[in-house]
């Protein structure tokens, strides 16, 4: 990595699984890292963006998304430490404007979470983000509404 160089792509903690294996010349089978993604090309200077979106999970097991700036979340809360509060069952945040996660921009922005939601619901039934087979989730997860599946999709 250039001393001093900065990036400004979308990269998740995930993504160390699959840098490392790139850097150690590891091929991942299948059914490991199955939302990770290389970042080695950035620690090259590139900034072509090695990701689309990111999947994260909070302790309660609620699924948030990113696309770009933008944050995803199908609960009141986090879904993590914290409750939560305010009339909107989801939220939807501009993370470039709004780092703070202060200003749900749902209500405003239906189209965007009527995507972001199809699009979270195509890869939890995936089960991953990566190319490759699709898997089945080694979690229950979290649905719109709260509510955890009965079973693992």
């Amino acid at each position: 990595v250039q001393r001093g160089s900065q990036c400004g792509q979308l990269v998740h903690q995930a993504d160390v699984i699959a840098s490392l294996a790139e850097i150690l010349g590891t091929r991942l089978p299948d059914n490991a890292g199955e939302d990770s993604f290389s970042l080695l090309p950035l620690f090259k200077g590139g900034q072509a963006p090695v990701r689309e979106h990111a999947i994260s999970c909070s302790s309660r097991g609620v699924p948030g998304l990113r696309v770009g700036s933008w944050k995803y979340i199908p609960a009141r809360g986090s879904g993590g430490w914290t409750k939560g509060s305010g009339k909107q069952p989801i939220q939807l945040y501009n993370l470039e404007e709004d780092l703070g996660e202060r200003h749900n921009l749902a209500a405003a922005e239906p189209g965007r979470v009527a995507e972001m939601k199809k699009l979270l619901e195509q890869l939890i039934a995936r089960g991953r983000s990566t190319p490759g087979p699709a898997r089945k989730n080694d979690v229950r997860v979290r649905r719109f509404g709260g509510k955890a599946n009965a079973k693992k999709s």
